[in-house]
């Protein structure tokens, strides 16, 4: 356990970094976008040496079934979403605790190609270094076990969408399922983060 202590520390800091992010849709216009930035450029800083490591290990090749389990994984994720997202009960069911918090739209097309790149970059790279590759790695060095990583991870993960609304939140436990499998199968920090910024391509663009 006293193995565990350290990733422990680090992981529960970058968490709190991604949480007290809430903060920023206080913001008014542009500034929500900068503050995000800022805050997940600091939380990719404070990981820079496990994310290094971990494109240490390439994509997998294009014949291994991780790819089809990604591919077939997404698309029945993005449509159930889309189905659901038809249906009022999910819009009521969505701001049942409190109403929906977002981005504002950018209305500059510059700002828009900067967001759905360096801006989308930045969420994946984040996202995946903490709750997949550091959270696995406190999660083993523990010696915990399969469904609790699973369990574990994705709910925090989820939570963290809180803001967009309860339905939301739970498809985005959802995601983070399915890219905890894929990391688990693939090992491959780079898989995830790619599969996580098309998946954020697709909903935003």
């Amino acid at each position: 356990m006293a193995a565990a202590a350290r990733p422990g520390v680090r992981l529960s800091l970058l968490v709190v970094l991604f949480y007290a992010g809430w903060i920023k849709f206080a913001a008014g216009d542009t500034d929500v976008y900068l503050i995000d930035y800022a805050q997940r450029a600091l939380i990719i800083a404070l990981g820079w040496a496990a994310l290094t490591d971990g494109f240490r290990r390439p994509l997998p090749p294009i014949t291994d079934r991780v790819w089809l389990w990604a591919l077939g994984g997404a698309a029945a994720i993005i449509a159930v979403d889309t189905w659901t997202g038809e249906f009022a009960q999910r819009a009521a069911f969505d701001t049942a605790l409190f109403p929906e918090v977002s981005f504002p739209p950018l209305e500059n097309e510059v700002w828009q190609a900067v967001d759905l790149t360096f801006g989308l970059v930045l969420v994946a790279v984040s996202e995946e270094l903490v709750f997949r590759r550091l959270w696995t790695d406190w999660w083993n060095a523990r010696g915990g076990g399969t469904a609790g990583l699973y369990a574990g991870s994705s709910l925090v993960f989820g939570l963290l969408h809180l803001p967009q609304g309860l339905a939301d939140t739970a498809v985005a436990v959802v995601w983070g399922v399915l890219l905890m499998y894929l990391y688990r199968r693939s090992r491959s920090l780079a898989l995830v983060i790619l599969v996580h910024f098309v998946v954020d391509l697709w909903y935003f663009s």
